[in-house]
C-alpha cells in the first residue's frame, strides 16, 4: 500500500477475516478499524456541512478536507501543549521567587517574555486547572483563550458544562460564554475570581484607551494642519 493511501471498510474487513482460525488480538487491526469508524464519523459531518453541494461526489476534495483536518488537529494539540508548558514554567517561577521578586516579574512580563502579564496570568490559570484535574489534559481546548474561559466557571457552571459535553478539545469560546451568561455566578463566586487578573485587564484597557486618545489627537492635529496648507475651512 502506498504512503497516505486509505483502507476502505470492505477491504479492511476482508483483511481482518482472511483466516478463519482464532488469532491473537492484533492491536494494529484494532487501530485500523477504529480509524475507519472515525473517518466515517467525519464524513458524516462533512456531508452535513456541505449539504446542497456536489462536494461529496469529488473524492479528491473530501480527501483534502480529511487531510487538512488531521493536520489542524495535530497542530491544535501542539498549541495546547505549548501554552500548558509555558503555564507550568511560570508556576515554577512563582514558587521559587520571593513575593517582591514575583511582583517585579509580573510588572516586567512584557519586557522579559513575548506576552503581557494578563496573558501570563491566563497561562498560569490554565496550568493550575489541568494540574488539579479541573480540566482533564485530554479535554483541554487548543485555544488558550477558550481554556481560560473554562477556568472562570464556578462549580455549578463547570458541572453543567460537563453534563452538556462542553469540556472537550474543540469547544468554542462562544459556547462557554453562552453557558456563563445562562448561569450567572453569585456574589460569593464573583469574589473568588482572580481579582488580580481582572485588575490587570482593566489597566491594560485603560492604557489602550489612552493610546487611542493620543492617536486620535495626533490625527486631528494633522488634519487641521493639512487643512490650513490646502486652504480648507475649519468646518
Amino acid at each position: 500500500m502506498s504512503k497516505g493511501q486509505r483502507l476502505g471498510r470492505s477491504r479492511l474487513l476482508k483483511l481482518l477475516e482472511k483466516d478463519d482460525a482464532p488469532q491473537p488480538v492484533d492491536s494494529r487491526a484494532e487501530t485500523l478499524t477504529s480509524q475507519v469508524v472515525v473517518q466515517d464519523d467525519v464524513v458524516a459531518v462533512i456531508r452535513d456541512v456541505f449539504e446542497g453541494t456536489s462536494l461529496l461526489s469529488d473524492q479528491g476534495k473530501v480527501s483534502r478536507i480529511l487531510a487538512v483536518r488531521t493536520e489542524i488537529n495535530e497542530s491544535w494539540g501542539q498549541a495546547r501543549d505549548a501554552f500548558l508548558s509555558i503555564g507550568r514554567a511560570l508556576l515554577d517561577l512563582e514558587n521559587v521567587l520571593s513575593k517582591a521578586e514575583y511582583l517585579k516579574l509580573r510588572s516586567g512580563s512584557d519586557r522579559l517574555f513575548p506576552f503581557s502579564d494578563a496573558t501570563a496570568t491566563q497561562f498560569r490559570q490554565i496550568a493550575r486547572a489541568v494540574e488539579s484535574g479541573r480540566i482533564p489534559l485530554e479535554k483541554c481546548p487548543g485555544s488558550y483563550g477558550t481554556a481560560y474561559q473554562i477556568t472562570l466557571l464556578n462549580d455549578q457552571q463547570l458541572t453543567l458544562a460537563y453534563e452538556r459535553g462542553l469540556i472537550r478539545p474543540d469547544v468554542t469560546r462562544k459556547e462557554i460564554a453562552s453557558l456563563r451568561r445562562e448561569v450567572m455566578p453569585s456574589v460569593n463566586d464573583a469574589a473568588r475570581m482572580d481579582l488580580a487578573a481582572l485588575r490587570e485587564e482593566r489597566r491594560r484597557l485603560v492604557r489602550r484607551e489612552q493610546q487611542l486618545a493620543q492617536d486620535l489627537h495626533t490625527v486631528r492635529s494633522r488634519i487641521a494642519e493639512l487643512g490650513e496648507l490646502l486652504g480648507f475651512s475649519n468646518d
